[in-house]
């Protein structure tokens, strides 16, 4: 599965994994329980710190997260449920998923909520992995969910991208086979930043999921201006067999909070479901804090707007020094660098810059999250400094 993507391989590569984690406790065998699979999951998604001898960071841009925090409304939402931190959620989420329902067009029966949208992809790769098959995507993508699979016993098919780092979606359809059990496609894309045109990819999900079930990872989406994003939703209101995963760790900034959801019709929500941790696994202080910040639109159009202008001040400062940077529809740019991953990820920590380096086919990367504009102006300043 070459050119994929995942946290632990992304942390790894930058010497960000946490000192003392073995290989065999972040990389469990094919004999593994599904619960030792789950913890080794947990482990690969949480657990890095930079290592003692790191310098402290002084802009941390290496893990996608939102900068500006949370919204001030989920701040006072959480303190006014911390008194309710004794009790589970339950009728609560029934308000979330009518908001959802009403923005997507859909029923609030085609939602499920999770613990952030790993938990919808680490059970989408339980479930269609079983009794092995193979699973379709793109090379250079995020892979939690392929690499998941891979260890259920699924194939992993991964056919190149297009020249501009997009996902061939006519080669997906060319390799379509009574033995593929699922087709994964992420939009935006992680770690390109790129997004496939909107007719274009409603038009694939609409021949393809008649034949095959299409998951869409679209934990970036809302860094798309709204009127010109995907709504996907209105496939699976048509009955079509299309998952969207989604996440309140992005542009909400839930990151440490974890709150996530699919899209999907009801008879697939059903079958996912006893893969999942369940709704419950979402606390009712998040829960409400969610509630508040997906009514809060004009938090999310500040939080979009500011990630623009840093992400354009970057990717200039980028070009003008002569690196041809992939356009990103995200809040992260990636962009081949001219010096080995590893040294450079080193020199970068060892300037307080945070940022995720890696080599696909021989080629180092550098993916550097959208930070404030004082961050980026640090990251340019410092990335002038080691590149010479």
């Amino acid at each position: 599965m070459s050119f994929s993507l995942s946290r632990r391989e992304w942390l790894r590569a930058s010497g960000l994994l946490t000192a003392g984690l073995t290989v065999g406790q972040l990389e469990p065998s094919s004999a593994a329980t599904p619960d030792e699979l789950t913890q080794a999951s947990f482990v690969d998604e949480f657990e890095f710190v930079s290592p003692p001898e790191m310098p402290k960071l002084r802009a941390r841009l290496l893990a996608n997260e939102n900068p500006l925090g949370i919204a001030p409304s989920a701040k006072e939402a959480i303190i006014k449920a911390a008194d309710s931190g004794n009790r589970y959620a339950f009728s609560e989420f029934g308000q979330l998923k009518q908001l959802i329902a009403t923005d997507e067009g859909v029923g609030p029966e085609t939602i499920m909520m999770s613990p952030g949208s790993s938990d919808i992809l680490m059970a989408a790769a339980d479930y269609y992995a079983k009794g092995g098959g193979t699973i379709l995507t793109s090379a250079m993508t995020y892979d939690d969910l392929l690499s998941r699979a891979e260890k259920f016993g699924a194939k992993i098919v991964a056919l190149p991208m297009k020249k501009d780092y997009t996902f061939d979606l006519e080669a997906i359809k060319a390799k379509l086979t009574p033995d593929v059990k699922l087709v994964y496609i992420v939009n935006p894309n992680n770690p390109t930043g790129t997004i496939l045109p909107t007719a274009e990819l409603e038009a694939f999900c609409r021949e393809v999921s008649p034949k095959v079930p299409v998951f869409i990872d679209e934990a970036y989406i809302d860094f798309y201006e709204p009127a010109e994003r995907p709504k996907l939703g209105k496939l699976v209101a048509e009955g079509k067999n299309v998952i969207l995963a989604r996440t309140f760790s992005k542009i909400h900034g839930f990151a440490g909070l974890r709150l996530g959801y699919a899209i999907a019709p009801p008879d697939v929500l059903k079958a996912l479901k006893p893969y999942t941790n369940g709704e419950f696994a979402v606390s009712i202080t998040t829960l409400m804090a969610g509630i508040a910040s997906y009514k809060d639109k004009e938090w999310q159009n500040h939080c979009r707007a500011e990630n623009a202008k840093a992400r354009a001040y970057t990717t200039k400062a980028l070009t003008d020094m002569g690196y041809d940077v992939i356009p990103s529809s995200a809040n992260f740019i990636l962009f081949p660098i001219r010096m080995k991953s590893k040294t450079f990820s080193n020199q970068m920590f060892a300037n307080g810059i945070g940022i995720q380096g890696r080599e696909f086919d021989g080629q180092p990367f550098c993916r550097v999250s959208v930070g404030t504009m004082d961050e980026m102006a640090m990251f340019i300043d410092s990335f002038k400094k080691v590149v010479g």
